[in-house]
């Protein structure tokens, strides 16, 4: 109950999505993946004409991460006020160094929208990739505890199998 009321308020919802991103493999993958969200509809919106500012008020509710939607509503103020969309960004530092230069490069020779689907799409490829070590991974641990959890239900079973045939002797 307290977890659900605390997930309830915007501050709640806030530090949920901070801890997701600190979780150990998961959070790379959540991080990532919300970015790759926010880079596909900010270019998919782009090239089909939408002024930057509203592209970056619907890109930034559709990133499933609040930080990052309060750092690219922040930078939507920044392009109001006259600057580009690369410095707030890199300011508030969620977004990857790599990709960053990609979009400061973009802006500068006016294919952004290109831009930021080709890095959607990488990214895309990119946890694809960890996803499957994920998995690769987690498939010997769970065969471990399947075999874990039927050694203690057949020592369960004849271990009083056993002391009855001790008593008899």
């Amino acid at each position: 109950m307290l977890i659900r009321k605390l997930l309830g308020t915007e501050a709640g919802l806030l530090w949920a999505d901070r801890w997701k991103l600190k979780i150990p493999l998961a959070g790379i993958i959540f991080h990532e993946s919300a970015i790759s969200r926010f880079c596909r509809v900010l270019g998919t919106l782009l090239r089909n004409g939408v002024p930057i500012l509203k592209s970056l008020k619907i890109s930034s509710d559709s990133s499933g991460n609040r930080l990052l939607s309060s750092a690219i509503a922040e930078s939507a103020e920044h392009i109001s006020a006259g600057e580009l969309l690369s410095q707030p960004l890199a300011a508030s530092r969620l977004i990857p160094a790599p990709v960053m230069a990609m979009i400061r490069v973009a802006e500068e020779s006016n294919s952004l929208d290109d831009v930021l689907i080709k890095i959607a799409n990488r990214m895309d490829q990119k946890i694809q990739r960890r996803l499957d070590v994920m998995v690769r991974m987690i498939e010997p641990v769970m065969l471990l505890l399947i075999g874990a959890m039927v050694m203690f239900i057949i020592v369960g079973i004849l271990l009083p199998v056993f002391d009855l045939n001790s008593t008899f002797d």
